[in-house]
């Protein structure tokens, strides 16, 4: 999903959001997802990954495309392996 070698902005503007949901599914007829956070790329993948394994399908983060990635809407796999990157901040 993500260029290698091309440097992501972790600084940038990004919201952690959860989809509707029931018995662990998205019910995506039931409206938009809502807000869970407010704050940076890497504060919301640490928010994301800080949740029960259970239930993280259920979230997103959107932010801004960048070079790194042409999408604005980050899964939860994308985020892991943003958390992976070597330049990922750890703090």
């Amino acid at each position: 999903m993500f260029r290698e070698g091309t440097p992501i902005a972790y600084d940038a503007p990004a919201e952690l959001k959860k989809w509707p949901s029931l018995k662990g599914e998205r019910l995506r007829d039931r409206g938009p997802p809502y807000m869970v956070y407010n704050g940076t790329l890497a504060d919301c993948v640490r928010e994301l990954l800080a949740k029960p394994i259970k239930g993280i399908s259920l979230y997103d983060i959107m932010t801004r495309p960048q070079a790194a990635f042409e999408e604005g809407v980050l899964s939860p796999g994308d985020a892991a392996e943003i958390a992976m990157r070597r330049d990922f901040p750890k703090d």
